[in-house]
Parts: C-alpha cells; sequence; structure tokens
C-alpha cells in the first residue's frame, strides 16, 4: 500500500478508514494518519455518496469477495475542490490479516476533464454545425457521407436519414453527376481542394443551385483518406443573376421595341444609346451618334433643359425637375428638315455620376391633329350656325300652319261668316285639319330623325311584298301628286321575291323619297318609281322625278340632319329637309344603302339598294 500509486484503503465494519496507502497525500492531499478512523463517505461529494454507500453495503462476513467496479466518485481534496475517481472494491473482512473492504482509488481527473472539454468541443462543433448558415460535411475516400449538418440535407432536398453513404447523389441533377465523378477522383488523385458547382434537383421538382468547397483528410503518406468542407446555397443568387439578365434583356427589348426615341447622355450632353426609333425619328445611325452631343439634333435642349431646371451640360449640376416634359424642335439627320418633338428627361446616379435618359416624341402627327382639331372645332360652329338657321326655317315652318288653324279656329268659333255659312265653315274645318297635320308630320320627322340618332330605333320586321309596299306608298302621295298636277308611273320587275324588314320604315322611306320627287318638280312634269333585283341578288327600289336635282358638292348637305342645301329653298317648298337624312339612317338600319344621283335641273334619282339577306329564300 506504501508504493502503490493508486489510493489503497481499507474500510472497517464502521465504515471508518482502518488504512489508507501513502498515495493520499499526492491524491487528496491529505496525510494517510489524518484519514485514519474518519468516516469513508465524508470524502465523497454528496451527490456520489448513494452510489458508494451501495457499495459498501456488503460488508458482512461470508458476503462474496468478488471485485466491485469499476465506480466513478468525486472525492475531496485538502486544498478545496474535487478530483475525479475510479474506484474498485473488494469483501476482505473474513481474511485475518485485512478485516475489511479493501477500496482501490485511481485518480483519473485528467482523463475526465480531457473528456469533458472533448465533449464540450464536440458540442460546440455540433452546436455550431446544426446552425451554420451553410453544409457542411465529412466524406471518406469515395465521397460517401460520414457527417452532414441539417443544412446539408436542405440544400440537397433531402432528409436527414437519406444522407449516409451515397444517398446524397441520388439528389444530384443527372446532367451533373457525370462530372462530379471525374472532379472527384481527379481530387483523389491530386489530393487537391475541390471547388464545384452543382444543382440539386428537389422532391418538388425544382432546381437549388449549390457551391461545393472540399479540403482533404489525408494519411501520413499523403494518400486522401476523406474530405471535410461546406455546401453553400447559390439558388438566390443565381436566380437574382438570371432575373437581372433577364431584366436587361426585357429592358433592352423595350427599348429597341420602343415608339419612342431613347436617348442616354453624360453630364456633358454625350450620347451613349440612340435605340432605333431613335435611328428611325432623327434618321441617323446609332453608331454616328455614339460619342456625339445630343445637341447636333436637338439644338436649343441646352435652353430647353436648363429652362426645365436641368444643368444638364454642368458637370455636378443639380438635376431638379427631372422627368418635366418639354416641346422643342429637332433636325433630321438625313435632310436637314425641322419637326416639332417632345422631350422628357430623368436622372440616375451610378458610380458616382449623373445619366441622364431622355424620352423624345415626334409630335408631328399630334399638331396635325390639333390643326385638325381647331378646323373641327371651327366646323361645329359653323354646324351651329347652320342648325340656329335650321331653327329659324322650323319656326317659319310651325308659325304657317298654327296661324292658319288660329285664324280659321277663330272664324269658325265666333262665327264671323254669320249662322248661314256652313260650307265656308266645314272648308275652313278642313283647312285646319290640313294644317295639323302638316305640323304632325313636321313633329314626326323630328322624333324620327332625334329617336335614330339617339340609338333607339327597333325595327318590326315581318315579311314584306314590295308591290304591296309600292302601291301603299302610292297611296300616301296620291292626294299631293294631284294637287300638284305631278303624275308618278311605275315599273315593277315581274316575280319580286318577299323582303323581310320594317314595313311600316321601309313605307315611310318611300313616302318620303316620292314626296320630294313631287314636291321639287314641277306641275306637268312625272315621276317614275321601279322595284326590281339587284345585281347582287338584293332588292333596289328607285323613286326618279325631272325636278330641279341637286349639285353634287351639295349632296353631302342633303343627306345632312339641319342643314338645307339652299336656305331660299325652306321658303319656296314646305318641309324642313329631315326626310332624305332619316331615309337614309331607316335604309342603314336595314343594312342597305342610300343613293342619290343628281343634277341641277336634271332631275334627280333616289335608290333604296336592300342587301341579298334582306330577301326571303335568296336570290
Amino acid at each position: 500500500m506504501a508504493n502503490a500509486g493508486d489510493v489503497v484503503a481499507v474500510v472497517g465494519p464502521d465504515g471508518r478508514f482502518a488504512d489508507v496507502g501513502a498515495a493520499s497525500l499526492r491524491v487528496l492531499g491529505i496525510p494517510p494518519e489524518s484519514l485514519l478512523g474518519t468516516a469513508a463517505l465524508d470524502c465523497v461529494h454528496p451527490d456520489d455518496r448513494e452510489e458508494v454507500a451501495r457499495c459498501l453495503a456488503r460488508r458482512d462476513r461470508g458476503a462474496s469477495t468478488d471485485p466491485i467496479g469499476p465506480f466513478a466518485c468525486r472525492v475531496r481534496h485538502a486544498a478545496g475542490g474535487w478530483r475525479h475517481a475510479e474506484v474498485t472494491s473488494q469483501n476482505r473482512l473474513d481474511d485475518p490479516d485485512v478485516r475489511g473492504i479493501v477500496l482501490n482509488a485511481r485518480d483519473v481527473t485528467d482523463r475526465v476533464e480531457a473528456e469533458q472539454r472533448l465533449r464540450a468541443s464536440e458540442a460546440r462543433y455540433q452546436t455550431l454545425a446544426r446552425s451554420a448558415p451553410v453544409g457542411i460535411f465529412q466524406t471518406d475516400r469515395d465521397g460517401g457521407i460520414v457527417f452532414a449538418n441539417p443544412r446539408f440535407a436542405a440544400i440537397t432536398g433531402l432528409s436527414p436519414d437519406a444522407l449516409p453513404g451515397h444517398g446524397w447523389r441520388a439528389a444530384l441533377h443527372p446532367d451533373d453527376r457525370a462530372r462530379l465523378e471525374e472532379d472527384w477522383a481527379e481530387g483523389v488523385a491530386s489530393g487537391q481542394p475541390l471547388l464545384l458547382n452543382l444543382r440539386f434537383r428537389g422532391s418538388d421538382g425544382g432546381v437549388a443551385f449549390a457551391l461545393c468547397q472540399g479540403s482533404p483528410l489525408t494519411e501520413a503518406d499523403g494518400r486522401v483518406q476523406g474530405w471535410v468542407g461546406t455546401l453553400t446555397d447559390m439558388t438566390e443568387y443565381v436566380r437574382t443573376a438570371e432575373a437581372l439578365l433577364m431584366a436587361e434583356a426585357r429592358t433592352n427589348a423595350i427599348v429597341d421595341a420602343a415608339a419612342d426615341a431613347i436617348v442616354t447622355m453624360d453630364g456633358e450632353g454625350i450620347v451613349h444609346s440612340f435605340n432605333p426609333a431613335a435611328e428611325a425619328m432623327f434618321g441617323v445611325p446609332a453608331a454616328d451618334m455614339l460619342w456625339s452631343r445630343i445637341d447636333r439634333l436637338i439644338p436649343d435642349i441646352g435652353a430647353l433643359l436648363q429652362d426645365g431646371g436641368l444643368a444638364v451640360y454642368q458637370p455636378g449640376g443639380e438635376a431638379r425637375g427631372a422627368g418635366a416634359v418639354r416641346e422643342a424642335v429637332a433636325v433630321r439627320g438625313g435632310d436637314g428638315s425641322r419637326f416639332p418633338i417632345e422631350v422628357s428627361v430623368s436622372a440616375v446616379e451610378t458610380g458616382g455620376r449623373r445619366v441622364f435618359t431622355g424620352i423624345i416624341r415626334d409630335i408631328t402627327a399630334r399638331k396635325r391633329t390639333e390643326s385638325n382639331l381647331i378646323a373641327a372645332k371651327e366646323a361645329a360652329e359653323s354646324a351651329d350656325r347652320a342648325k340656329s338657321t335650321f331653327l329659324q326655317v322650323m319656326s317659319h315652318e310651325l308659325r304657317t300652319p298654327l296661324n292658319a288653324v288660329i285664324g280659321f279656329a277663330q272664324v269658325i268659333e265666333m262665327r264671323l261668316l254669320g249662322a248661314g255659312e256652313v260650307d265656308r265653315y266645314i272648308d275652313y274645318a278642313g283647312s285646319i285639319r290640313q294644317s295639323g297635320e302638316h305640323l304632325l308630320a313636321i313633329i314626326d320627322d323630328i322624333l324620327d330623325i332625334t329617336t335614330i340618332e339617339a340609338g333607339g330605333l327597333r325595327l318590326n320586321e315581318t315579311p314584306i311584298d314590295p308591290s304591296a309596299l309600292v302601291g301603299e306608298a302610292l297611296n300616301l302621295v296620291a292626294i299631293q301628286s294631284g294637287k300638284r298636277g305631278v303624275p308618278i308611273h311605275i315599273d315593277l320587275q315581274d316575280g319580286l321575291p318577299m323582303l323581310s324588314g320594317d314595313a311600316l320604315r321601309l313605307r315611310q322611306v318611300l313616302v318620303n323619297l316620292l314626296s320630294n320627287a313631287v314636291k321639287f318638280s314641277n306641275p306637268g312634269e312625272t315621276a317614275l318609281i321601279r322595284a326590281g333585283r339587284g345585281s347582287d341578288g338584293g332588292l333596289e327600289l328607285s323613286v326618279t322625278d325631272t325636278g330641279i336635282g341637286i349639285a353634287a358638292e351639295d349632296l353631302p348637305k342633303a343627306m345632312t340632319p339641319f342643314v338645307q342645301v339652299d336656305q331660299s329653298m325652306a321658303r319656296r317648298y314646305e318641309g324642313m329637309g329631315l326626310g332624305l337624312s332619316i331615309s337614309k339612317r331607316l335604309v342603314e338600319a336595314h343594312g342597305g344603302t342610300l343613293r342619290i344621283d343628281s343634277a341641277p335641273g336634271q332631275g334627280t334619282t333616289v335608290t333604296v339598294v336592300l342587301p341579298p339577306d334582306r330577301v326571303i329564300g335568296g336570290a
């Protein structure tokens, strides 16, 4: 016991030290004699006493003498603190030379603390590996995974259980597997670090991009026995780079396809880009404009931009009011012609320098449109004056029959001719009726034209016999024709087909045309109405007179509401000139056209052309 390296002690049946070896001084800092007679458990850490007591519990004689342990416990050191011991015990109570339990305690403090440091280091490594933003791995010589952190699994898209060995290679993009094998074999042969760009295909079909960096683990003879390294997720970087390239391509495509000229220039007005629209607008190739000053094409751009608050030509100038739109005059490079433009300039800082982008629009067409609008405004004002003239005519048309109605009504009401003049009163009543019918016709025309222009016209379509339609129209103008002394002749083609249309509206068209023919013909002249098939299989109805006729330049006026061909006609002939306008719209509502052929002093022919689809039974 005196020479033992471990602390050897004998604990008597009472649990106290009966003998202690000299090593107690070295291990515990306590001389052996100081321990004699003290309770053995007093030297043991409180948390370990239960385990030690269990080993010392069989202190009765006759118990097994087989060694118990080793078991670990902590024992007190005289300098304070605790030492780690590995203890075995043996029951020697029946041995007359011992008569106690022999304890052999080996100081394992250095080993335990080394193990604790190793475990702490391993825990730190595991924590770092788990929380690292990159994948961390260790492989064998052939690339089989020995260790991989969760981030490695996340990047490859595999579960941690699928990673060990070569399972991770299943996630590789098929196009990268052969290249990986070649690069890996080369790395094993050369012992040089690996740098690989890899793609992994996830379970969702997506592709992850990764950068693999590996360093070789070598044996004493330099042979590679494995690899440690990192796997960095490059997906966002690759996607961003791709998006940047796509955005640049889209921007270039937009700039190249833009209808407006787009020019970039520096603070000195030197052109750095000149899109195809600018080439077309100015008639100058981009190659000729690059590194040239923009004022070659827009002479007054300096003053223009200064006026807009932009100091383009002064380095370091303030770009106030960027994006303001200004008008200017540009010069076409090819022929030197000048044309109006609209310029909008914006500025951006890049690399400490200000770059200006000008969007330039040729506003020649707009200026022309503005001129046209002014002309249209003047035309509208002219039309308004014409409408006022028309209202004057309408007032005349209304006043004359109203005066007749009122005058004759007063004569009848007051019996100014005496009670016996019944026949004359009846004649006056007839005049009142005629004046009322005239007023009603005026109102009907006005209602018709306003309804048509408001889009409220609805056709009541039924099968129509053209011959009957012509006959009904003739009946309605027979009295007018007789009074005027203008007979109407008829020329109807045999076997005319039935039509589909609004009989009331088509009859109204024919009545309007026949009334005009009678009204504008002199007594003794004639009118003619024809009906027959057109060359396209449709139906044509025409009314011809030998009256005053209309000049070719006045035909549009005749078809326009509220416009009189000749204001003097309003005084010579009844009506407001709405008949042709209404007729034209009614025919167009049937899908047809109204054609006028006329010459002053020779008469007029108005033809209603109805399309083939209005003919029942086809061609």
